[in-house]
């Protein structure tokens, strides 16, 4: 395995994609493609060229002009440039680009289209580009636009309509527009040229089996995918099977010389540190793909059990799903134990989880605090339970929360669910007796009005929700301080055999919940933990992860 920080891995990397001969490129090209049937463009190919060196990058120093990797120039080149010696016309149909993320796919996407739309001379054409959401479809097409707009010359051929992402070309009867993948009305277009961008985050196959199907007016139409590696778990993700109906051409299973497909993947099961596979899976890198970027991440992803899933799809393009199992270390949990009493935090500022999910069960008051002078996070949790079901649900659940309510680790409330006056009474004793000051208390913004209308009256309400986008980042925050020592957590066995409960899911874009549905017994304590723990570091500042210390522990473990 090659470590990180290789400058001669680095440089020759660099060489290889900025520093090569085109007259060179396009001779390999060309021999490559050669047969009795086919043959590459050099025409074609050096037009391309010279038209895409023409316009502006979208993003960098203003005014500075493309110049096209040699990955860029060899796939835009080959899917255009490769041409039928029969009739001339482009032998692939459909081309697919599986890559890591962030090396530069909306650029391929913006040239192609641009190219074009603009030295394509078919009338009446329609050139559609699907994004996932409206956000990205604004993104491209804004990317398209100023490179438009920047070149004198183009701009004076086309109208463009930004408030419908549309534009029109009046001499070829042309339009280009970009859409959100809604699904809605894609039927209806007779498409010369569609790109459907990010494929891996599509919900299903509408978009391309409406576009795909709208294309046979065309003699030469062109249907061109980007994405990243989808988790693999859903066989029918577009991206998991195009996939792998690339590869079954590539290994020759499948007879199909129209399609197209370049995927930049690093070998399974490879060591995450090894920078060779992550200059495989990403061939921008060291480039405008930032390395240090990369390196942090693969250094958090090799300590962090729900990171690893993340950057072995996104950054290495393998189809690697998260195991959910537990999903929280629990030696690095044990490890932040500790006797603690209210006593040791009388007077101290405490924001707040309240899960309420089970009446007849559990229900999570978790206090968190900040303690500044060790730059330490203090968990301290009051767990509540209905008395008069004990028994009953210890034989449902084989948990023992009888012996756990005589031990103090649960407080028992009268009653066969927990009623709310008694909860809150409860509380506010505690609170009371030890002077806590309650800064927040976040509690689930789709929980009972009344239970809020109870709060808001005595104190600042925080809404949480429970999904991907609320829970993932106090995840991360949570697993970078357990990674650290920086948590003392109350040495509370309910608590602790939550956490051994804990499953992790994860979303199409990389974020991951604790999911009470599929969770191994209760988790209800760790919910209000993250909630509690959320705010305390929204309101002392971020959690930073010591990548130097990291560093440090990696070497050490490889034996340098």
């Amino acid at each position: 395995m090659t470590l990180y920080n290789s400058e001669d891995l680095k440089n020759k990397h660099i060489r290889e994609q900025t520093q090569y001969d085109l007259d060179e490129l396009i001779e390999e090209l060309k021999v490559k493609w050669e047969s009795d049937k086919y043959y590459y463009d050099e025409e074609e190919a050096r037009k391309f060229y010279t038209f895409i060196t023409k316009l502006e990058l979208d993003k960098g120093v203003k005014g500075q002009k493309i110049q096209p990797l040699r990955f860029q120039f060899i796939h835009t080149s080959e899917i255009l440039c490769v041409k039928d010696k029969e009739n001339n016309r482009r032998r692939y149909r459909e081309a697919l680009l599986d890559i890591s993320r962030k090396n530069g796919k909306g650029s391929l996407v913006s040239w192609i289209a641009v190219y074009l739309y603009f030295t394509d001379p078919t009338f009446g054409a329609e050139y559609i580009i699907v994004a996932n959401d409206i956000k990205q479809a604004t993104n491209l097409f804004k990317t398209m636009q100023l490179m438009i707009n920047n070149n004198s010359t183009l701009r004076k051929h086309v109208k463009i309509t930004e408030s419908k992402r549309e534009m029109f070309r009046k001499s070829t009867n042309s339009t280009l527009r970009v859409l959100a993948n809604d699904g809605a009305n894609l039927d209806s277009y007779a498409s010369y040229l569609v790109i459907l961008d990010e494929i891996h985050e599509y919900k299903n196959n509408e978009a391309y089996t409406k576009l795909r199907t709208g294309m046979g007016l065309w003699d030469d139409p062109l249907l061109f995918m980007t994405t990243t590696a989808s988790s693999g778990e859903d066989p029918h993700n577009l991206e998991m099977q195009m996939y792998n109906y690339a590869k079954d051409v590539e290994n020759g299973e499948v007879e199909d010389e129209s399609f197209y497909s370049a995927i930049y993947e690093a070998d399974k099961e490879c060591d995450l540190m090894d920078e060779e596979q992550w200059y495989k899976s990403n061939p921008a890198l060291s480039i405008f793909r930032k390395l240090k970027d990369l390196k942090d991440f693969m250094l958090k992803a090799s300590r962090i059990k729900t990171l690893e899933p993340q950057a072995r799809r996104l950054y290495l393009n393998q189809h690697v799903a998260l195991d959910g199992e537990g999903a929280i270390d629990i030696k690095r949990w044990e490890a932040c134990l500790q006797d603690i009493s209210l006593d040791d935090l009388r007077g101290m500022t405490a924001y707040c989880g309240l899960d309420m999910a089970y009446i007849q069960d559990i229900i999570a008051f978790v206090m968190t605090f900040y303690d500044e002078a060790r730059d330490k996070y203090i968990v301290y949790p009051l767990l509540f339970t209905p008395t008069e079901t004990l028994l009953e649900r210890s034989e449902r659940d084989n948990v023992r929360y009888d012996m756990w309510v005589r031990n103090k680790q649960l407080i028992g409330l009268n009653g066969y669910y927990v009623d709310n006056e008694e909860l809150f009474n409860n509380i506010d004793h505690i609170i009371n007796t030890y002077q806590i000051n309650i800064a927040e208390i976040a509690f689930d913004r789709w929980g009972s009005g009344d239970v809020r209308s109870r709060l808001e009256k005595k104190y600042t309400i925080a809404p949480f929700g429970q999904g991907y986008k609320s829970m993932s980042p106090v995840i991360r925050d949570l697993e970078i301080l357990l990674l650290d020592g920086r948590l003392i957590i109350a040495n509370n066995e309910v608590l602790t055999w939550m956490a051994k409960n804990v499953v992790a899911t994860e979303d199409a874009a990389g974020n991951i919940k604790y999911d009470k549905s599929k969770a191994k017994n209760k988790i209800d304590g760790i919910v209000a933990l993250l909630m509690g723990l959320s705010r305390t570091i929204f309101n002392n500042g971020e959690v930073i992860f010591d990548t130097e210390k990291s560093t440090e522990e990696y070497l050490k473990k490889m034996g340098w």
